[in-house]
């Protein structure tokens, strides 16, 4: 088996213990922390949030442009690419530091209010650490574009795995003995240094990765920079949209209002997350497709399937969170987090509508439109920002929420569409094959929470047990009154295939 594939399966492994790992951590850090002191450690993590897109996605760019050089066995060219590359990221890590550093200088103006004298002297030794810790990992990002433009991925994704699994063992060791947030960012900063000190080490020893510098490529620099400039918007809409409301909530509201927020927002990424591993099995061959169907009819056809197939497989998450969100929230992280559950839904409800539409994505990209789609993303961070500003002033956690929702329903549900369907997809007969999904899924929600109205779930294993017997029903429902009958003859095929 190749890099390529086994990197792909490692790849899949790393992002479902990323899931399973967070549902015992996040509680796990919460035995340990207050409530108050975790959402100062969420604050902090999403100022530096903003510090890390400083390197405005270059890893891909020189990944794309070092692959190139690679192919033409341009030995001069890659060494030359990588010394022009490190120039960057080294003026971009001093800048990270610099504007970190100004951020630090400011913070005490910034949550003096909400901030106790302790938690302003932990925030700030935090902020700290994670300020340089950001500088370092942005300079690195060289090495790992080298990594991965040689198709080493085996060694990434295990680097990153193993990761995953020592450092919240080594943060839970050491909350034992000091349970403070600051702990956890002093953990997180050394297996940080660890990783790179690894990745350099595999660059320049195991794979003899040369960086030297032979000429100045205006041209070469220009080119990185134009590419990755859509990237780095994407980065800024993205964190716009999902860490403002941390941010602004830590001034207005205080860290314990953050820390139930964040996980409302958590939650969210995990449904995104689950999302983006259906389309990265999907999209391989939506691109294809891209590729050889000229005409919008078939696009729009293409959209059409995969949203409705995406529709349902999501449906089933989504309905299942309206029933049990609550019960799993209390099991989770416990009661005094119960707020969370409304917070996510009215976040979730509106995200499953860009979630399910990520076809069109690829086939802006295919017909190289994807630039107005960045306006419309503009346009919902913008809106994002304000709304938080008034929402978290008035309604804390739920006006922050609300301001996501509402800029997401704008933004994703109805401008993104009209786009769409100014381009040629037919939205409306679109949405048209999402209606019977749709019904399923209000009947489900309604009826299972009726259901529930009459039982109490007090463990994880009659949480489990519920979701279960729900699934099944859903399953059922799906399968013999809203899948059509070409797709349930495809369905019934690929389950005859795999018995044989």
């Amino acid at each position: 088996m190749n890099q390529l594939k086994v990197g792909s399966i490692l790849s899949y492994l790393s992002m479902g213990l990323n899931i399973v790992i967070g549902l015992f951590y996040v509680p796990l850090l919460l035995h340990f922390l207050s409530i108050e002191e975790y959402g100062l450690y969420q604050l902090i993590g999403s100022l530096v949030a903003y510090l890390g897109i400083m390197d405005f996605g270059l890893t891909s760019t020189i990944t794309r442009f070092y692959s190139r050089k690679i192919a033409l066995n341009d030995e001069k060219g890659m060494e030359n690419i990588l010394a022009i590359s490190a120039i960057i990221f080294l003026i971009l890590s001093i800048l990270t530091v610099l504007i970190g550093l100004v951020v630090y200088a400011l913070f005490p103006t910034m949550y003096s209010a909400k901030l106790s004298v302790g938690e302003m002297l932990s925030a700030r030794r935090m902020l700290l650490y994670l300020i340089g810790n950001t500088g370092i990992t942005i300079f690195s990002k060289v090495f790992e574009a080298s990594i991965t433009s040689l198709e080493r991925f085996v060694f990434l994704r295990l680097l990153t795995i193993i990761q995953s699994i020592l450092q919240p063992i080594a943060v839970v060791g050491i909350l034992t003995v000091k349970a403070e947030a600051l702990s956890i960012v002093q953990v997180q900063v050394v297996f940080n240094l660890l990783s790179i000190a690894c990745i350099v080490y595999y660059s320049l020893k195991i794979l003899d990765i040369r960086i030297k510098f032979h000429d100045f490529d205006k041209q070469l620099v220009l080119s990185i920079l134009k590419f990755s400039s859509f990237m780095f918007l994407q980065m800024i809409f993205d964190l716009l949209i999902w860490r403002t409301g941390i941010v602004v909530l830590g001034a207005v509201s205080g860290p314990s209002v953050v820390a139930i927020f964040s996980i409302a927002i958590q939650i969210n990424m995990y449904y995104r997350q689950f999302a983006t591993t259906i389309n990265s099995v999907l999209f391989p061959m939506i691109s294809r497709l891209s590729v050889i169907h000229d005409g919008m009819a078939e696009l729009s056809t293409l959209f059409r399937k995969i949203g409705r197939l995406q529709f349902i497989i999501l449906g089933l998450i989504l309905s299942g969170f309206i029933v049990f969100g609550k019960a799993f929230v209390s099991l989770w992280v416990g009661e005094e987090f119960l707020s969370a559950y409304s917070m996510t839904l009215i976040m979730m409800i509106p995200f499953t509508f860009d979630l399910i539409e990520n076809v069109g994505v690829l086939i802006l990209q295919a017909k190289d439109l994807h630039k107005n789609r960045a306006m419309i993303f503009l346009g919902v961070a913008l809106l994002t920002i304000l709304l938080t500003l008034i929402g978290a002033k008035f309604w804390g956690g739920i006006g922050s929420s609300a301001a996501i929702g509402i800029s997401l329903l704008l933004g994703h549900g109805i401008f993104i569409n009209i786009y769409y369907a100014k381009i040629g997809i037919d939205i409306v007969r679109f949405f048209k094959a999402l209606a019977p999904v749709l019904s399923m899924i209000l009947i489900t929600s309604i009826g299972g929470s009726l259901v529930l109205q009459r039982l109490s779930i007090d463990s994880w294993v009659q949480l489990g047990l519920g979701i279960t017997v729900f699934s099944a029903i859903y399953v059922l429902i799906t399968f013999l009154l809203v899948l059509r009958n070409e797709e349930r003859a495809s369905l019934l095929g690929m389950v005859k295939h795999k018995s044989e």
